[in-house]
């Protein structure tokens, strides 16, 4: 089953929007997060990660979009481009031929 868009969700509640980027970088999605040391419940803390993904090819990257949700799921999206094509008649053409000479007799 083909989906209508490439999706990617990744829980980033550690994050702020400021310490997120989303970048293309030619067939591939980079997404990196990381903040300095702060302190938590535990003693301090300091994170980042990096994750790419491939970006399919029936996908534009000009028009991969990223949302954060108020959870802190970032998503990041691309609709595909249409892959089939809609129904047509081709109409027949009839080309016109001379008729062979009849063949000569020796």
């Amino acid at each position: 089953m083909r989906l209508d868009k490439f999706s990617v969700n990744l829980d980033v509640k550690h994050f702020s929007p400021e310490e997120l980027q989303v970048k293309v970088l030619g067939d591939m999605i980079e997404v990196h997060g990381k903040h300095e040391e702060r302190q938590d419940e535990h003693g301090y803390i300091a994170r980042e990660f990096n994750r790419k993904y491939k970006i399919p090819a029936d996908v534009d990257p000009l028009s991969i979009t990223s949302s954060l949700s108020s959870d802190g799921v970032l998503t990041v999206n691309g609709p595909r481009k249409p892959t089939e094509v809609p129904e047509r008649t081709i109409p027949i053409t009839r080309e016109e031929k001379a008729p062979l000479p009849a063949a000569q007799k020796k």
